[in-house]
């Protein structure tokens, strides 16, 4: 038997659909594929080079992760973005994230701590980070914080949310940026998860999301009243 640990893993293995719907996915998130663009089976099919049938299969997996819809007897597109959506993506991160961060500080180990420490320290302060180093960071962050609570219906659903929370993240970013330092910003928040008071934790949550909530919905207005003067 090998004495690399990494031999000994499984091969994991993806279909061609999978690969798809991952394919479509980072589209999606990274703007390629605009917010309410219209998808047809053709165009994609031709795009990454597999049948419609493998197609169709990754556009229902997209749907139940709300990244597209489907109108009846009509095309797919790609889910809106607008302040209703926003709001919802901010308010359900909210009540999950303030739930982990509950559990997070009654039942807060060395461990968890020290996760948390490395994540808040992977933030950096400076403002003109990189996009993909500025999301990776902040996402793993709030990530970790649902992830250290072992609680899987929580972590399952959080994973869901994970996507629409990245192509907000970027979207923002892009017609709206707030480069504002993510170790400034997110240190309340981290201190709270370590306070050990899960009503201190909680709350923190509360303001650390109503503060990108509000700024996000600022700039999409702003966004908007742009497009209209064109």
């Amino acid at each position: 038997m090998s004495s690399d640990p990494h031999l000994s893993l499984p091969i994991e293995r993806l279909s061609l659909a999978d690969i798809a719907t991952l394919r479509l996915q980072e589209d999606i998130v990274r703007g390629r594929l605009a917010p309410g663009e219209t998808l047809t089976e053709i165009a994609l099919s031709s795009r990454l080079g597999v049948g419609r049938g493998t197609i169709r299969t990754a556009l229902f997996a997209l749907e139940g992760n709300e990244l597209v819809v489907r109108a009846p007897y009509s095309n797919w597109r790609v889910a809106p973005l607008n302040a209703q959506v926003i709001w919802e993506i901010y308010t359900l991160r909210e009540a999950l994230e303030g739930l982990a961060a509950r559990i997070l500080a009654e039942r807060s180990t060395e461990a968890a701590g020290e996760r948390l420490r490395e994540a808040f320290a992977r933030l950096g302060p400076a403002e003109a980070e990189p996009l993909d180093q500025r999301v990776a960071a902040d996402l793993d962050l709030h990530r970790a914080t649902v992830e250290l609570t072992g609680h899987q219906h929580l972590i399952h659903r959080y994973a869901a949310l994970s996507a629409k929370m990245e192509w907000l993240y970027r979207w923002s970013e892009e017609h709206w940026p707030q480069r504002y330092p993510l170790e400034e910003s997110h240190r309340p928040l981290v201190d709270a998860l370590l306070s050990g008071s899960p009503h201190q934790a909680e709350e923190a949550v509360r303001q650390h999301i109503a503060v990108s909530l509000a700024e996000d919905l600022k700039g999409y207005a702003a966004l908007e009243a742009r497009r209209s003067t064109r």
